[in-house]
């Protein structure tokens, strides 16, 4: 049975593509904050996490024993709003400290960690936002998110770049008007080839999302 590995896959959106990988003959390794919900599902491990205190030192007991054929980063993490932004309104250093940490720095780790899980015929993938290329006024404050989603399609390029496996993201668009938008990616993700997967983003079709152009 192929294995993957997904954060933030325990609810809304997350959880369709859980289910889908599920369907697609995945047993899914799943870091969520709500474990309960799949306790008794035979086709996931859930590890439960609390986002907010989660650190460096939690990576070890979110790296499975066996070999990775899929890891997904579909977690999300954002402690600016545009009402920050108001006069006299401060943020608190360490929940933005926090949230970038959680974004950015937990899957460069959780990757670097599982080095001797992954193989070259391995999956790695982030979840990406539109935002990095096309933010808006109405979207704009929140400023960590949009800047931690473009940060990890540079982290992903620059492993496809030296790191001996194929890593990927995902430009979702709008999620919820697509109905299909989880199997679309999952049927994207695993009947995709490796050469045309690596380092690049793409939309649920398989269009390419180019940042650079």
């Amino acid at each position: 049975m192929k294995r993957c590995v997904i954060t933030g896959g325990g609810s809304k959106f997350g959880q369709q593509l859980t289910e889908r990988l599920i369907q697609a003959g995945y047993f899914v390794d799943l870091i969520t904050s709500h474990a309960d919900t799949w306790a008794n599902n035979p086709s996931v491990n859930a590890i439960s996490v609390d986002w907010k205190t989660l650190d460096v030192r939690d990576i070890g007991k979110l790296i499975p024993k066996q070999s990775i054929d899929l890891m997904f980063f579909n977690h999300n993490s954002v402690s600016l709003s545009s009402a920050k932004f108001k006069k006299n309104k401060l943020q608190n250093i360490k929940d933005w400290q926090q949230s970038y940490f959680v974004s950015c720095q937990l899957p460069f780790y959780m990757i670097q960690s599982s080095a001797n899980k992954i193989q070259p015929d391995t999956k790695i993938g982030w979840m990406l936002s539109e935002l990095i290329k096309h933010p808006t006024d109405l979207q704009i404050g929140a400023a960590d998110y949009i800047g931690n989603k473009f940060t990890n399609a540079c982290i992903m390029r620059s492993f496809s770049l030296n790191f001996p496996a194929c890593f990927f993201g995902i430009n979702p668009g709008a999620i919820g008007q697509d109905l299909n938008l989880a199997q679309d990616i999952v049927h994207l993700i695993d009947h995709t080839d490796v050469g045309s997967l690596n380092g690049g983003i793409f939309y649920s079709d398989g269009t390419k999302f180019n940042i650079d152009k």
